[in-house]
């Protein structure tokens, strides 16, 4: 009996821990705070638009216009795709956004696009529409690098609460929440200069939302947008380590 006793204990401590080791070895998902995969970008490269018209997209989001595939491309736009919400790959159709040197609302330009192999057809909101055909690149995500990199919290001047969160990210998407609304959504933007321009889903998703930007005081921006429809609004960035999400 003194031996059956500590068999049978040890028995039920192997038992206990059959039971429970596959409980204490499991592992979660390593999920982190924001599961978006970057967009690849299907404009990276060199396009031909016609006889002695080339146009060159850069991965750090600026591109220009020159008579040879060869350049010299000078700096004269900046440029984002958005396609829906967080897309993954590079993508056959959506929108191109090109942002003219002078930053003016007249240099602000959207063109619906569609690309097959090396053609891309682009069909502006006025005027007519655009043929390119690829001569060199691929498609790769872009690498931005600018003031509002990172994540924010910010309140605005528009209706149904003050509070939002954005997110900037280096391919040139920004991830936004509106606290009050309870609308968290993917948009796509490019700064150039002190021209910020977002074009996506919700208060975004009208037309391409452009706006001013200005230092304030403890490293924030006061953003003030400047296009018509939707009705202008005023924003106050303050950075944070971590903006709140859904």
């Amino acid at each position: 009996m003194e031996k059956t006793v500590p068999f049978r204990l040890a028995f039920l401590f192997l038992q206990a821990a059959g039971l429970f080791a596959p409980a204490a070895c499991k592992r979660e998902p390593d999920f982190s705070g924001d599961p978006h995969v970057p967009l690849i970008n299907p404009f990276t490269g060199v396009w031909n638009a016609g006889e002695n018209d080339y146009w060159e997209f850069r991965p750090g989001g600026t591109g220009g216009r020159a008579a040879s595939a060869s350049g010299p491309f000078p700096d004269e736009f900046s440029f984002f795709v958005y396609a829906g919400q967080d897309p993954q790959t590079a993508p056959p159709e959506g929108t191109l956004v090109v942002l003219g040197a002078s930053g003016g609302a007249e240099s602000l330009v959207s063109y619906d696009f569609q690309i097959a192999g090396n053609q891309a057809a682009l069909n502006p909101a006025a005027g007519p529409p655009l043929r390119l055909e690829r001569v060199s690149g691929s498609p790769q995500a872009l690498s931005l690098t600018n003031q509002l990199a990172g994540e924010w919290s910010a309140d605005w001047s528009g209706l149904h609460g003050p509070a939002w969160s954005f997110k900037y990210r280096a391919d040139g998407t920004v991830k936004a929440f509106h606290h009050e609304a309870g609308h968290q959504f993917e948009n796509a933007y490019t700064l150039r200069g002190n021209v910020l321009v977002i074009f996506g889903g919700w208060r975004f998703g009208i037309a391409p939302v452009r706006a001013g930007i200005s230092p304030l005081d403890g490293g924030g921006w006061l953003v003030t947008e400047t296009q018509a429809d939707p009705p202008p609004v005023d924003w106050t960035y303050t950075k944070v380590a971590a903006a709140e999400w859904l």
